[in-house]
């Protein structure tokens, strides 16, 4: 029985805790309590009266916390009375002071986890079970109730100040899921604070993406393409070759998330011709005046010239194709091609092929010059075969790749004037008539590994090697062509800062090692002109009755038998993402005019004034000669002003190979004759556009 009174007192005790003995009771704790419902009148009877609100509390005492006492229900509400010895406590609640004790100062309310709900009404005495609560009845001294956890932790006055406003007076009825609502919004609230302090952060490291790929859009391209969206038609004038057109041009350019496409239809009629009419013997003039200019559409592959670029994503995603008549294109490290531009020949206009796709494990790069004749194309195959077994940067950046690049037709010797004979008359339409070409193959093998790799810096080392096999060329009577190979060890530095905009950072270094009969990123801006003629030292040859050699008889046919030869390639490009990029290059080796220089700077998104330079000084036979006269220099440049919301300027220049029809004295023999060469020339464009950017 002492056991079943002791448990019972624990239960009352534990469900009264935290109440604030008021200082008129403290005389007469020792009476006998009454029923619950009831109360003792003048006579000490038990009657039973309406319920009395709860005492108020006194003032709390510094530095202590007492927590509220949960309110019993409306049927069971019997007076506290104090347990003596050591009260047991339960989460949230706090011991009441002992009888005879002064009454502890009244605390402030502290938000607590949710009470335990009240224990049932009391039954008779007589009845009591250990499930029953016996009113009255108080723990012996120095009793532990059975199943009793430890007591809360006390919380600072200062916390408790703070959540005095949302926690129940003493006394007061708490509503169920009161606390659990306050506490709830309370948590969303600093939920929301949180969500305000980091989303400047997300947001940060959102625009901080990793800058990838080429810093620089218009490197070996002599078109410029606007950034934004926009549908005008160009009215305007051209010069090509010594002819003279007036050009028509509707064009329209969209994006669409990492989609772009631009369409046009270019129109060129001619106005006056310049060159030599042999069979009159005079200027052609304005014989042809108002028509259509044939060259525009003489091949298959200018049939789709009104797609002037589509393209899905960026170099280096894991998705990217890219249909262009502007943009180079790189296979790899560059070893074999690099920034191979089809276009660079201002008479000729097709659509470049590229698909690129990659994942963890493996992945290609596919690219051809033609979407239509594929003359020259070339694949690169690579497989990461760490990742199929391990997991992290290294891993998945360890990878060894296989390319294979051949063009189909490249020229050996071209076909010259034969009645009456003149060796420096060429023939063809917009470029030289090929009259000897051969197949030519090319293989390589290359590795790399990322070794350093972090938010803004992204560091691999790459070794390759690759090696051409040319073909038998056709005709009577070909030379002999004979391949080489060629080592190249390099390292390739990404670096980003800040945020927008981002700045980026590209760093190329290279050391070579190869044969006579190989040149490194042979596939290079200016192949499309240069396999026809490899230098413009045409006085050096014209003594000989002959031309000079293609870049095939220069590379695989002339050099047989010289030794081999080492070189390098530096190359730095800073970009202010989007907004402007500047590349300078330079390669140089002992081998016969090896060394080459390249500086270009672009400006592709000011709302007013867009731009791009290019200047390229190509074959000089050493360092010295990129700074003087030595070699052949190239240069585009194209511009576009905005002047009103509608009105739009565009400008374009360059100085690359075209044929030319002149009289000179090649020679050196005093008598000017009449040749027609593939030569470098100025030639420009200027138009009105009348349009809408968006």
């Amino acid at each position: 029985m002492l056991a079943v009174l002791v448990w019972v007192g624990g239960a009352v005790a534990q469900q009264y805790e935290g109440f604030e003995m008021p200082k008129q009771m403290e005389g007469k704790l020792g009476e006998k309590e009454c029923p619950p419902g009831t109360s003792r009148d003048e006579k000490g009877w038990c009657t039973k009266t309406a319920e009395k609100p709860a005492p108020p509390e006194a003032a709390p005492a510094a530095g202590k916390v007492v927590p509220p006492a949960p309110a019993p229900p409306d049927d069971a509400r019997p007076a506290a009375t104090p347990p003596t010895g050591k009260a047991a406590t339960t989460s949230g609640q706090q011991q009441a002071p002992a009888a005879g004790s002064p009454p502890a100062a009244t605390r402030p309310p502290v938000r607590r986890p949710p009470p335990a709900p009240p224990p049932p009404a009391p039954a008779p005495a007589a009845a009591t079970t250990p499930e029953e609560t016996a009113p009255g009845a108080s723990p012996a001294a120095g009793a532990q109730p059975a199943e009793s956890p430890p007591p809360a932790a006390v919380q600072s006055s200062e916390a408790a100040a703070g959540q005095a406003t949302t926690a129940p007076l003493a006394g007061q009825e708490q509503k169920p899921g009161e606390e659990e609502q306050g506490k709830g919004q309370e948590e969303q609230k600093r939920g929301q604070e949180q969500q305000q302090e980091e989303k400047p952060g997300r947001e940060q490291r959102r625009r901080a993406r990793f800058v990838k790929g080429e810093l620089a859009d218009f490197i070996g391209s002599n078109k410029l393409v606007t950034k934004n969206n926009r549908i005008g038609v160009r009215l305007g004038y051209r010069k090509l070759d010594l002819k003279h057109y007036a050009t028509i041009n509707p064009e329209a350019d969209f994006r669409i998330w990492r989609f772009e496409i631009g369409l046009g239809v270019p129109l060129a009629l001619e106005i006056f011709d310049g060159a030599w009419d042999e069979s009159k013997d005079e200027p052609v003039g304005f014989a042809n005046a108002g028509s259509l200019r044939s060259e525009d559409w003489n091949e298959p592959g200018e049939y789709l010239r009104f797609i002037r670029y589509l393209r899905l994503g960026h170099k280096e995603d894991h998705l990217f194709l890219n249909l262009s008549q502007y943009s180079s294109t790189t296979i790899g490290h560059g070893a074999l091609m690099r920034r191979y531009n089809v276009n660079v020949d201002p008479d000729s206009t097709r659509l470049a092929f590229e698909l690129d796709m990659y994942n963890d494990y493996a992945g290609f790069e596919l690219v051809s010059n033609s979407l239509i004749d594929w003359d020259l194309f070339g694949v690169l195959g690579f497989v990461k075969p760490l990742s199929l077994f391990l997991d992290g940067t290294l891993a998945r950046s360890l990878s060894l790749g296989v390319t294979y690049l051949a063009d189909r037709h490249a020229p050996v010797s071209l076909a010259t004037q034969q009645q009456p004979a003149n060796p420096l008359y060429l023939l063809g339409d917009d470029r030289p008539q090929v009259s000897s070409s051969a197949f030519l193959h090319a293989v390589g093998v290359d590795m790399e590994l990322k070794v350093v790799k972090t938010r803004s810096v992204d560091i691999k080392p790459y070794l390759d090697y690759s090696w051409f096999m040319p073909a038998t060329p056709s005709g009577s009577n070909p030379p002999q062509a004979e391949g080489g190979g060629g080592f190249t060890l390099g390292v390739l530095g990404r670096f980003n800062f800040g945020s927008e905009p981002v700045h980026a950072l590209r760093a190329i270094a290279e050391f070579r090692s190869f044969s006579s009969t190989y040149l490194p990123g042979y596939f290079d801006t200016f192949y499309e002109v240069q396999k026809f003629i490899a230098n413009t030292r045409y006085s050096d040859y014209a003594g000989a009755g002959q031309l000079p050699p293609t870049k095939f008889s220069d590379v695989f046919v002339d050099r047989r038998g010289e030794g081999r030869h080492l070189g390098f390639y530096l190359e730095l490009t800073y970009a202010v993402v989007d907004w402007a990029a500047l590349t300078v290059a330079l390669e140089g080796s002992d081998a016969r005019s090896g060394n080459n220089f390249l500086a270009h700077l672009e400006v592709p998104a000011l709302g007013w004034l867009q731009f791009f330079a290019s200047y390229f000084h190509r074959g000089a036979d050493s360092l010295g000669d990129i700074f003087t006269s030595g070699g052949d220099r190239i240069a585009f440049a194209a511009v576009r002003l905005r002047v009103l919301p509608f009105l739009f300027c565009n400008f374009r220049y360059h100085y690359t190979f075209e044929l030319r029809d002149d009289f000179a004295d090649l020679t050196g023999n005093g008598i000017e004759e009449h040749y027609r060469l593939y030569d470098k020339m100025h030639g420009w464009l200027a138009d009105v556009e009348l349009g809408w950017e968006f």
